[in-house]
This record gives C-alpha cells, sequence and structure tokens, in this order.
C-alpha cells in the first residue's frame, strides 16, 4: 500500500497487520490522505541516482555520518579512538583509506561494526 500526501508532499509504504490503523491516524491528521494499493517499487541500484551516488561516495561519508549521528567532533572521536585529527578529517574526506586497525577503532568507538567503514 503506498500513501501519498500533497501539504507536505510525503510517500510513505506501509504494510503489515497495522497498515489500515496508520492510514486511519493519517486521515485525521491530513485530509488529502491518497491510498494506492499498486506496487510501485524500483529497484535502486537501476535508478540513475544510485549510479551516480557510486561513482561519488566513499567510504569516509560513512565515518561521517555515524560520527555526525552520535553528535561527536573530530577531536571527540580522535580521543575516543586513538586515531589523531588531521587523519580522522582525511578519511572523511576521502583523501585517505580507511584500513581495518583503524575501521575496528572507529567501530568500538561509535558502537557501530567495523564493516562500515571498508
Amino acid at each position: 500500500m503506498l500513501v501519498a500526501l500533497r501539504k507536505p508532499r510525503i510517500n510513505v509504504r506501509v504494510t503489515g497487520v497495522g497498515a489500515q490503523i496508520v492510514v486511519q491516524c493519517l486521515r485525521k491528521t491530513y485530509d488529502s490522505v491518497q491510498v494506492s494499493h499498486e506496487d510501485e517499487t524500483v529497484d535502486i541500484t537501476t535508478t540513475a541516482w544510485w549510479k551516480k551516488m557510486q561513482t561519488v561516495s566513499h567510504n569516509g561519508m560513512a565515518l561521517w555520518a555515524y560520527r555526525d549521528n552520535a553528535g561527536l567532533t573530530l577531536d571527540q572521536l580522535s580521543k575516543l579512538s586513538g586515531i589523531a585529527v588531521p587523519h580522522l578529517s582525511a578519511m572523511e574526506n576521502g583523501k585517505r583509506t580507511i584500513g581495518v586497525r583503524s575501521a575496528r577503532k572507529l567501530a568500538e568507538a561509535l558502537k557501530v561494526d567495523y564493516r562500515l567503514f571498508l
């Protein structure tokens, strides 16, 4: 089921036992809710956006995202991981690779799986 709202424009996919309850709640708040039962899913790896992101992304982007989500500065992550600030900055900017040893230190500091950075 696909639920679409016009203002603000939000597309939501709701499945499972509670789908109708969620739709009812949305209708109480937004009177312009439209429900579609068509399956309009697309394999993301076939989209132009995905192909573009593959060419411009690097592991440092994941490092930045997890550090930002943890609310840490480079200085704070440096103290937690034992990796120097300039090295962390270079990793986040894709100028330095993240090796297995560094990935393990970062993962421990950020409380995530180290393979996210490899």
